[in-house]
């Protein structure tokens, strides 16, 4: 990925004593003619007009190019740019100072340097993204002057390049999800809604049994009338609802309710979409996220895209289950993920089971995050009305490992037509 400078050029009169001294000799020259004078004013007004002519050419042949080779990178990924700063002037570029404008943390291409006419320097910085959120690579400002330090020239290159950090995920092995044939426990239910389904064994056939779940083989060999007992392993769908309500924002950076709520979100979603479920989002964060279930990769992206820009929002969960309680469907498994330690969101959760949506509480322990109540309160009153909670203390996951690396995994090719392009080592 490459950008080249879209930029606007402005030359400033840095020592306004110079054309105050030419207006004051060439006075001078008119009222008392003299040679010392004349030689005077042409030696200034020569330095004066060359410093023009010198900080104008640099203005115009300095030409800024940057090459990206990531649009997107999870968090704890590495990202990598090239910048390339040509001097196409006929004069040299004694000071430079090249001021980077990108909005991605911890990524710092500021430089000071001096480049011969015809000549270029070239730089190559590599940063590892500790923070999700969509930033940009690019924006600048170039500094320069003539070497008389008379004029400055200020270049802005608007070029920039967006990178989108995605969210983190995690491994979860002990996080099991309610199925939404079964309440609860997860224990098995004869004559579970869901078709997809299988049988586990059979047994004698008894008085309400549906004629559809006999088993003819077993039927035939014992001369008995035997029916399929059914395991719930449905396919459901899956609902996450990720609650960021900024009043259980706790901690700061990635040790907070806020980071770790959005990777365990992103977790799940991976889970659900690996095991080939329909996932779908909903959040109350700054801006809505309402995300109808789907499968595939087209919609793992527009999960982890919404959850890399999530910012925590004003709405309370209670009024997010409300308000969304009619549209999540039948027979879906609902994911909660949440911080807070009010019970009034358990009226409206606790009515969803009728309409066959099992919900799975995944509740972030607010006490080990420096808030006042623990969550055990309401883990117990969760595991009482039959609803899988699990809590998640401050620390379970852990930062990203950053990469280590000596040397880049990419170099720098040039091809026959002068394109330069990035190819890994």
């Amino acid at each position: 990925m490459q950008s080249y400078n879209h930029s606007m050029t402005r030359i400033r009169l840095r020592q306004p004593i110079f054309p105050i001294l030419i207006a004051f000799m060439f006075g001078l020259q008119l009222m008392q003619p003299s040679r010392a004078w004349m030689i005077w004013l042409a030696a200034v007004t020569g330095i004066f007009v060359s410093a023009y002519l010198w900080a104008r050419s640099l203005g115009g042949n300095l030409q800024l190019r940057r090459e990206t080779r990531l649009g997107w990178v999870q968090v704890g990924g590495q990202i990598e740019e090239r910048i390339t700063l040509s001097n196409a002037s006929l004069f040299p570029a004694s000071w430079v100072q090249f001021e980077d404008q990108s909005t991605l943390p911890d990524f710092n291409a500021s430089k000071s340097t001096s480049i011969s006419a015809g000549f270029f320097e070239q730089w190559t910085l590599t940063a590892t993204c500790k923070q999700r959120g969509s930033f940009y690579l690019g924006g600048a400002k170039i500094l320069t002057g003539d070497p008389f330090g008379i004029f400055e020239v200020t270049i802005h290159a608007s070029q920039r390049t967006s990178i989108l950090v995605l969210p983190q995920t995690a491994i979860l092995p002990d996080m099991l999800v309610a199925p939404s044939g079964s309440y609860g426990d997860g224990q098995p239910r004869r004559n579970a809604l869901q078709q997809t389904i299988h049988a586990s064994t059979v047994r004698e056939y008894a008085y309400g049994d549906s004629t559809r779940m006999i088993h003819w083989p077993t039927t035939a060999r014992t001369n008995k009338v035997f029916v399929r007992l059914m395991e719930s392993a449905p396919e459901g769908d899956w609902w996450i609802l990720l609650d960021l309500d900024q009043r259980n924002m706790l901690g700061q950076g990635w040790d907070s309710v806020e980071e770790q709520s959005v990777t365990l979100a992103a977790s799940f979603a991976d889970r659900g979409l690996r095991l080939r479920k329909s996932v779908g989002l909903i959040s109350n964060s700054h801006e809505l996220v309402w995300l109808p279930p789907q499968k595939g990769e087209g919609q793992r992206w527009e999960i982890m895209q919404a959850l890399a820009t999530a910012k925590p929002g004003n709405l309370e969960l209670s009024t997010v289950l409300e308000r969304t309680q009619s549209s999540l469907g039948k027979h879906h498994s609902l994911i909660v993920v949440t911080a807070s330690t009010k019970l009034d969101w358990l009226k409206t959760l606790l009515p969803l089971s009728k309409r066959g949506i099992i919900p799975t509480v995944i509740l972030l322990d607010a006490f080990t995050y420096g808030g006042k109540v623990s969550a055990e309160n309401v883990a117990a009153n969760l595991q009482l009305r039959g609803i899988k909670c699990h809590i998640i203390p401050r620390g379970m996951i852990e930062l990203p490992k950053t990469p280590t690396q000596k040397n880049s995994h990419w170099k720098w090719h040039a091809t026959p037509t002068g394109e330069i392009v990035p190819i890994r080592n």
